[in-house]
């Protein structure tokens, strides 16, 4: 079976939600653009979610991440082997 991801297309969520079967987003935690994923989440479709920085960003990001039942990763912004799996 063959999937397809929205990405990074907030503006058009709830219009799109249907026909894909998942989002992937890049940074919707810095722009405050989060809450307009729920369609996802709501319509039993995962989430899955980047944000960039370090070890630091783990303690603001990942409980709310958590709360949304987002799939979320801090990355560093260069790609490198460096993650943390919010959980």
């Amino acid at each position: 079976k063959l999937s397809i991801a929205l990405k990074n297309n907030i503006d058009q969520v709830a219009q799109l939600v249907s026909y894909f079967d998942f989002a992937v987003n890049e940074e919707c935690f810095q722009y405050n653009e989060c809450n307009t994923l729920k369609p996802f989440i709501s319509a039993g479709k995962a989430v899955f979610q980047v944000e960039y920085g370090g070890q630091s960003l783990a303690s603001s990001v990942c409980p709310k991440a958590n709360a949304l039942n987002f799939d979320t990763l801090i990355k560093n912004l260069d790609l490198d082997a460096f993650r943390i799996a919010c959980r």
